[in-house]
């Protein structure tokens, strides 16, 4: 299933986010940018807890002996946090989530459209 681009991306303040080639990408597909506040990290809170997890999941990177074999794993692990892994906020995986928020508004566009 093709997902549109979002319409913000929010990041902390490295420099790799401020770099002029990552910024050129996120306007060429209308991506706004939102950054956290210098010294105020807990703004950035979910993506610190991703990253966090996700490091951990991906393990050690010298095991890769191909950068092919690092691409295929970093997929492989974000497809199971989004499919299959349960989120303890969510109580399922994400992508259960979406899809039965995704169901409700479809519900909600049919009743709206027999009012």
């Amino acid at each position: 299933m093709h997902k549109p681009p979002p319409n913000i991306l929010h990041s902390d303040n490295g420099k790799e986010y401020e770099a002029q080639s990552y910024v050129n990408i996120l306007n060429q597909f209308g991506i706004n940018i939102s950054r956290s506040r210098p010294a105020c990290p807990w703004e950035n809170g979910y993506q610190e807890s991703f990253y966090g997890k996700f490091k951990l999941d991906l393990g050690d990177l010298n095991r890769f002996k191909t950068l092919g074999g690092l691409v295929a794993e970093i997929y492989r692990v974000i497809w199971h946090y989004n499919n299959t892994r349960i989120h303890s906020a969510l109580n399922m995986p994400p992508a259960i989530f979406a899809n039965q928020q995704a169901s409700k508004k479809t519900t909600l566009g049919v009743v709206e459209l027999l009012s």
